[in-house]
């Protein structure tokens, strides 16, 4: 049988009902093999993810993906270019021929117009229009919105307006420079909007699963399978951690972290300087019209983690933490670009950068532990089993 796989870049925060759905699609669309690329335990949101991500992964097999690689820390907690480019590179490096097709959802399932977007928001990397629109004080998106607007007119400034469709716009461009053969396949968003309170015929976004299980209210009907009595965790368990080292550390040191200029690291010292008691606070403070929560949120969760711009380069391998037979299928046609394996010890011997990110993603792996909602007795990552299901 000849392959056509497709890749996804996704969190699973949790895996629900959504991306089953988009699943079965992908697969009505003639795919054979699916192969995620999936946040570890810090997601893009600046924020640790709800599940351990041996759980996502292996309920992720068990629902329809054939092959989980991760994505770890630092590039799944960074900017939507970094984190859509570094997942694609992951994709990449399986070698040539292995993944053909990229597919995404977004809100719209329009693809001519959304790599239009992608050649706009490219043209304007080199053009002062954000940068004239940022000094008015918007926010990046917004720069990005109004500039893309100026320059070719409304409809490709809506398409720039949803979070969805600007990272289905970054893995285009990323593609078109690391996979310039592939296919794209827009899954348009069914039923709720991205990171709303909305849901119908099973289907709710991430955000209102994770506000149900991390109240303790059962949230089983918007995925396929159960969530009763897995652990959860949450980081406002560790605000006084967080906050100590916002306190603690040097404007120098948020200078190193990607993303945060002079201005977001004045008011980073401003703001924790009036020692709010809570993280909410502490962001509601630092938040302004030119700079977005998710920014804080990440550069405070890189901070933490001890992540700096020099992390930020192409992912050194890729490590797979789950798959069934198909996946093997993926796993024996892939080689050459990275290595690929499931021992993290073998990973992390192949190379410095290797053993750095290895160090930042168990960082991620041990903050999310102390967040834990319940008792929780964590796993050492070097003995975690392979999730092979049938």
């Amino acid at each position: 049988m000849q392959m056509n796989v497709a890749g996804i870049v996704s969190e699973y925060n949790p895996f629900h009902n959504g991306h089953k759905y988009m699943i079965d699609r992908i697969r009505q669309n003639g795919v054979t093999h699916v192969v995620a690329v999936m946040s570890g335990a810090a997601v893009q949101r600046g924020d640790i993810a709800i599940f351990d991500k041996h759980f996502r992964a292996e309920k992720a097999v068990e629902n329809g993906v054939d092959l989980v690689l991760e994505l770890p820390f630092p590039y799944s907690c960074s900017s939507g270019e970094t984190f859509a480019r570094s997942a694609v590179s992951i994709l990449a490096g399986l070698g040539e021929n292995v993944v053909n097709t990229i597919a995404f959802g977004c809100e719209i399932d329009a693809l001519e117009m959304l790599k239009k977007a992608a050649d706009i928001t490219y043209q304007l990397k080199s053009n002062s229009l954000v940068k004239d629109m940022l000094s008015k004080g918007l926010s990046y998106p917004d720069a990005l919105c109004q500039s893309a607007k100026k320059l070719a007119g409304d409809n490709v400034a809506k398409v720039l307006e949803s979070p969805n469709n600007t990272l289905a716009i970054e893995y285009i461009k990323a593609a078109k420079e690391l996979l310039p053969n592939l296919n794209f396949m827009p899954i348009k968003r069914a039923f709720a909007e991205h990171d709303t309170a909305q849901n119908a015929n099973g289907i709710a976004s991430a955000s209102l699963i994770r506000e149900l299980a991390l109240n303790g209210k059962n949230a089983d009907e918007f995925c396929p399978y159960s969530l009763k009595n897995v652990p959860t965790f949450s980081i406002k368990n560790a605000e006084r951690q967080v906050l100590f080292c916002l306190a603690s550390c040097e404007k120098s040191e948020l200078l190193q972290i990607a993303d945060c200029s002079t201005e977001i690291a004045d008011k980073i010292k401003n703001a924790i300087a009036e020692c709010p008691k809570t993280l909410d606070k502490f962001f509601a403070i630092c938040k302004s019209r030119n700079v977005i929560m998710a920014r804080l949120r990440r550069i405070t969760m890189q901070l933490v983690l001890g992540a700096k711009k020099s992390d930020i380069a192409a992912p050194p391998f890729a490590r797979v933490l789950a798959f069934n037979k198909k996946g093997a299928e993926v796993l024996a046609k892939s080689g050459g670009k990275l290595p690929v394996d499931t021992s993290l010890k073998a990973l992390e011997d192949s190379s410095d950068y290797a053993r750095r990110i290895v160090k930042l993603e168990n960082n991620a792996v041990l903050f999310q532990n102390t967040c834990a909602n319940s008792e929780y007795s964590p796993l050492n990552e070097y003995r975690r089993f392979v999730t092979i299901t049938e």
